[in-house]
């Protein structure tokens, strides 16, 4: 009669694209020639950690288990690929050879790449992986470098540096978990300027405030070097600090993206939301990701925070055109061997250009040598269906005199506070309305009770659209930044004057009386 085999189970996590997914790995050793299989629908990744783990064990001052070794991870059904199931394969290598003495009510969860010296390296977007670390496990052994990681994650771990101090624990020696949080965490807004210092641009600053407020689109109209740039940078300085969940959400993406690897990188574990800066020429790979390696771009990266799009009427056509569904679903999908994948993309969109070729079309007491033809196409670029997804416009023009002097010496650094404490209330109203992380520009649709506007109020709204052309997406939008002025005010209701101000962000104003943007 055949004896029953030993198989040891230990738990651990992988991403799915950006979905953290829990995996089981099974290890069985059974008598017969020296073979080692690891099966489970895997990449090429995971089948060379065999030689990675044999060297491993040996330079830890373990034995290579005799026999034929199979560890299975599951589920089977799903692709995975990575380093981080070293560890894990390794651990219940040594628990089946009989090497750690565990028994086998122990539930234990581990995660990291293992080197030829037995050194323990942590793997990408670990933030999201120990996500599904609970209390339901005996002992959890994560990288050493995994701690921002697990920080995020808040949960209850002990760091480990190398396989052979993991063996150690599990033969006896004390498990000392710490639980890590975030609550420390700080992000410093020493580096931003304050929007005092953006002089004799009321209406920008106002536009900005709305964007802000209720993560509404925005497009700044102006000349070279009135401030569009800078504006757009402030932005991220009037925005609430990120919370728990998503300072892990950030760094995640960051991971994801290989900017840890990099030893340049800044990346750092941070409060202080995230500020990306796209130009023309930019690849359309670089700004929405790449497919075929599920590498996140610009747009991932800018989630919970700003993405400002410099120079927009240069871009290229297809990156145009490519931004449609980004900015009005909030998620940048990507498919890949069959499967669709989806990176949450919710920001502040910037957009920032000139107004005509010149770039003189709003200046007082210069003539812009653009002819209403070649303005017209100038701003044709934009196409209808990207300019219907931008909820505010404002114009911005060169200062000169008393506020260029005022401009270079003197900034109190108190209005991004008191800005950031509007945002900030306009949030939380948010929050008690949706009870999710959905805001007003990013919302699904318009329920004229949950955003408590009146009969009235609608109908104003519908006039103002029908008046100005707008499609039933601007209907709708005009109706989002009008919530959002109500809550800047802390008003339940909103009034005839909220969408009032909506529409004329929404459409832009010239001094001259012509529209220099209209939505098609």
């Amino acid at each position: 009669m055949a004896s029953k085999v030993k198989v040891v189970q230990v738990h651990t996590s992988f991403m799915d694209g950006m979905t953290p997914v829990k995996a089981k790995i099974e290890v069985s050793i059974t008598p017969g020639l020296p073979t080692f299989d690891v099966i489970g629908l895997c990449d090429s990744s995971i089948r060379e950690s065999r030689g990675r783990i044999q060297t491993a064990l040996v330079s830890s001052g373990f034995n290579m288990p005799k026999g034929h070794i199979t560890a299975s991870i599951s589920p089977s059904y799903v692709k995975k690929s990575g380093t981080g199931f070293d560890l894990p394969i390794a651990i219940g290598m040594l628990i089946a050879s009989g090497q750690v003495p565990v028994s086998k009510d122990k539930r234990i969860f581990s995660s990291g790449e293992i080197e030829l010296t037995g050194k323990v390296k942590g793997t990408p977007s670990a933030a999201l992986r120990l996500r599904l670390i609970d209390e339901e496990y005996d002992y959890v052994f994560i990288p050493a470098d995994e701690e921002d990681g697990a920080r995020c994650a808040g949960i209850e771990a002990m760091t480990v540096k190398s396989l052979e101090e993991v063996g150690d624990i599990l033969n006896g020696s004390r498990y000392e978990p710490v639980l890590f949080d975030v609550r420390d965490v700080r992000g410093y807004y020493d580096d931003i300027p304050d929007f005092s210092s953006v002089k004799g641009q009321s209406k920008a600053v106002r536009a900005l405030l709305i964007a802000a407020a209720g993560v509404h689109n925005i497009l700044l109209l102006g000349s070279p070097g009135c401030g569009k740039t800078m504006a757009g940078k402030i932005l991220a300085g009037i925005l609430p600090p990120l919370k728990g969940p998503e300072i892990g959400d950030v760094y995640a993406v960051m991971e994801a993206a290989g900017l840890k690897a990099d030893p340049e990188s800044e990346l750092v574990l941070s409060d202080r939301r995230p500020f990306r800066y796209i130009y023309p020429g930019m690849s359309k790979g670089r700004i929405l990701g790449i497919p075929s390696k599920l590498l996140p771009g610009e747009f991932a990266l800018a989630n919970h925070g700003v993405l400002f799009a410099d120079e927009i009427f240069e871009y290229k056509r297809e990156v145009l055109e490519a931004l449609r569904v980004p900015l009005e679903d909030h998620v940048v999908r990507m498919s890949k061997d069959g499967r669709n994948f989806a990176f949450p993309a919710s920001f502040v969109f910037v957009a920032a250009g000139n107004p005509c070729r010149c770039g003189m079309l709003y200046e007082e007491g210069r003539r812009c040598t653009c002819t209403p033809n070649v303005i017209r196409n100038y701003m044709s670029k934009l196409s209808g269906p990207i300019r219907d997804r931008i909820d505010l416009v404002a114009e911005m023009r060169s200062i000169s005199g008393a506020s260029l002097t005022e401009s270079a010496i003197k900034e109190d650094k108190r209005m991004n506070d008191e800005l950031r404490s509007l945002v900030k209330g306009a949030w939380d109203m948010q929050k008690e309305r949706f009870n999710d992380n959905i805001f007003n520009g990013t919302c699904c649709n318009v329920d004229a009770d949950l955003f408590r506007a009146s009969s009235d109020v609608v109908k104003y709204a519908s006039e103002i659209a029908e008046r100005a052309g707008f499609s039933a997406r601007g209907f709708n939008r005009i109706l989002r930044v009008g919530r959002t002025i109500a809550d800047i005010d802390g008003r339940s209701d909103m009034t005839r004057n909220d969408v009032g101000e909506a529409g004329i962000y929404r459409k832009g104003d010239r001094e001259d009386g012509r529209i220099g943007y209209q939505a098609s």
